[in-house]
């Protein structure tokens, strides 16, 4: 018996048809009257509407047949996916393919059979609209164009059971842009804690997500169509736009900026954005990719920041001024205020030191001054604020920030030189250190936050992609092994107990493979039910191997979830990054991916090595 292959769309195909939500649905008169005309036309006993599924063919109509499914291996519909208009076996007790299949030689006794490829737009076949018979036969040209008629009305009304709006868009899309028909690209796109829109050439909003409508304002529907210029402020449109040519023109691959949306109340929301060309095949521009991060508390606290210490420095110039240079009267002024304050000439020499110099540095002002800035500072904190000295000895007022002094490393300081002029000459300047420790603490907590999965509280795609670019960034980049997991039985679970019980399930998991792994090993939620880890300093096939079979013992372990205990597995992808490999981080993911669908096809709740650069990799 001959099976037949799969196509090499299959896992296209697949995710079509899962998407149209008609596997497993009751009859619809509009599919049942398509077969009894096939059956009263070509006067034969059975005619089906049949959709292939992965292990099976389902029959969503069926005229002279109880079963509702059979298995993939023995269809004959398995076959006619490879062909482009019918596919026809007049007696297929005398075909070689089909002599020995059970469906003849059983108790169905199929000897004819004609079956038409129904095809989605994109020439996906999902399933065929086919007529049987128990008695060799012969199909008259004419027949056979009535049958593919008919396929067409059953293409059409398939077509139709699109889930919503949305998913058409993404198989429009999909002709356009293979990136955007990924499906799990959708379910991020709708997710993610940014902003994040699709834009056209033309700069007109084609999608976007919940998180930008909420930084905005304005509803999904109201956004959609509406040039990115409608809501961008005025004072920021220009550079912006500069921006965007420098992308048509190829001299830059993205870009990031700040600027400010108008909300739709009227008042300016400023965000960083980041934008990307996605290109097509032919290298031409397709569309923008733009991700938003709402920045309004940010520029808030800068604002004030610098408000602060405008009045601070308007202040200490004033009392200078007034009091003649008073030493002893600044002294005291400015030994009241929180802030690091000292006047240096132009050998880098101490002239002034505030008290808060004591504190700091656990040293009496006074005895500072005269000495040079190199004695007082640690080495490599003078080298490293050197430049900002000869920069304001230039004439120039400049700020350094994160500056760490000796004594009090776990406190962050903003510093700012503020170039000393007499008489039109620079003849030294002041500093002025204010620290912003807690300011700091509160920027890496919006940042972690922006970095974390909220179901699973563990690292999120964004976070696995600086983690591969980090290790990009190391001299040697060290070994590491990442493992690409999906979920099997997953939707069993989530469809039969609900989505509250999916969502513990997944947090389950999450634990789990934490416990799995080591200490330095990264672990994050992907999207949905796809987990990612990176195992650093693994380069060997076998302890991979070990790691992988680890992973498959403690997520096939029963689950309890809603007081039931539940059995799921996980399908493994493995790509393995030897020592100073030169693999971008997209490129590590996608061949792990890829290994993981191959797993999956092979069986499910097991692994796949990805193969090897310039070698075939056997798992």
């Amino acid at each position: 018996m001959l099976i037949a292959p799969h196509p090499a769309n299959e896992q296209a195909r697949l995710r079509v048809l899962r998407r149209l939500n008609v596997l497993d649905t009751p009859a619809e008169e509009v599919f049942d009257r398509i077969t009894r005309v096939v059956a009263e036309m070509l006067h034969l006993p059975i005619a089906l509407v049949s959709l292939v599924d992965e292990n099976r063919q389902w029959f969503k109509s069926k005229v002279g047949l109880d079963a509702c499914e059979t298995s993939r291996d023995i269809a004959f519909c398995a076959h006619a996916l490879h062909v482009p208009d019918i596919f026809v076996i007049e007696d297929a007790g005398a075909d070689p393919r089909f002599a020995d299949n059970p469906l003849v030689t059983g108790p169905l006794h199929i000897r004819f059979y004609a079956g038409v490829p129904l095809r989605t737009d994109d020439g996906l076949v999902l399933g065929t609209l086919c007529a049987i018979d128990t008695q060799p036969r012969q199909l008259s040209a004419s027949a056979q164009a009535a049958l593919k008629d008919l396929a067409a009305i059953v293409q059409h009304e398939l077509m139709q059971r699109a889930v919503n709006r949305d998913l058409h868009t993404v198989w429009q899309d999909e002709r356009q842009a293979r990136s955007l028909s990924e499906l799990r690209f959708a379910a991020i796109f709708q997710q993610t804690p940014t902003g994040t829109a699709v834009v056209t050439l033309d700069g007109e909003f084609h999608a976007v997500n919940p998180k930008l409508c909420s930084i905005t304002g304005y509803t999904s529907d109201e956004l959609t169509h509406r040039h990115f210029a409608e809501i961008t402020h005025p004072d920021d449109l220009a550079a912006d736009l500069e921006h965007v040519g420098e992308l048509l023109a190829g001299r830059v691959d993205s870009y990031a900026m700040e600027k400010r949306y108008i909300h739709k109340d009227g008042s300016p929301v400023w965000v960083e954005i980041n934008v990307a060309l996605v290109r097509k095949e032919d290298g031409s521009p397709d569309h923008f990719i733009a991700v938003v991060l709402d920045i309004s508390e940010r520029k808030h606290n800068q604002a004030l920041l610098q408000r602060h210490q405008q009045e601070l420095e308007s202040t200490v110039r004033q009392r200078t001024q007034q009091l003649s240079r008073s030493r002893e009267t600044l002294q005291v002024i400015t030994d009241n205020l929180p802030v690091l304050i000292a006047q240096v000439d132009r050998e880098l020499r101490y002239q002034f030191n505030n008290d808060m110099y004591r504190q700091i540095f656990g040293v009496d002002p006074a005895s500072l001054r005269g000495k040079s800035m190199a004695e007082i500072l640690q080495p490599e904190l003078f080298a490293e604020l050197q430049p900002y000295f000869q920069r304001a000895l230039a004439g120039e007022r400049v700020t350094c920030e994160h500056v760490r002094y000796g004594l009090a490393k776990d406190r962050v300081w903003s510093a700012t030189y503020i170039p000393e002029v007499r008489g039109g000459q620079v003849v030294g300047f002041f500093v002025m250190s204010q620290d912003v420790t807690e300011r700091t603490h509160i920027e890496r907590m919006l940042q972690d936050k922006a970095m974390r999965d909220p179901l699973t509280d563990l690292p999120n795609r964004r976070a696995l992609h600086e983690h591969l670019q980090l290790l990009g960034r190391l001299g040697n980049r060290p070994a590491f092994a990442l493992f690409f997991m999906d979920l099997d039985g997953f939707k069993a679970v989530n469809d039969g107990h609900g989505h509250e019980a999916g969502d513990d399930l997944l947090r389950q998991v999450a634990a789990r493979l934490k416990g799995a792994t080591r200490k330095d090993d990264f672990v994050c939620r992907l999207a949905g039910d796809e987990f990612v880890v990176v195992a650093a300093g693994v380069a060997c096939h076998d302890t991979a191997q070990r790691i992988a079979a680890d992973f498959c013992t403690a997520l096939n372990t029963p689950f309890v979830v809603n007081f039931n205990s539940v059995r799921i597995g996980v399908s493994l992808g493995i790509t393995l990054s030897p020592e100073g490999s030169g693999l971008a981080a997209e490129a590590v993911i996608s061949r792990a991916d890829g290994a993981m669908y191959e797993a999956k096809r092979r069986g499910r709740n097991g692994y796949w090595f990805a193969p090897e650069q310039g070698a075939v990799q056997q798992a």
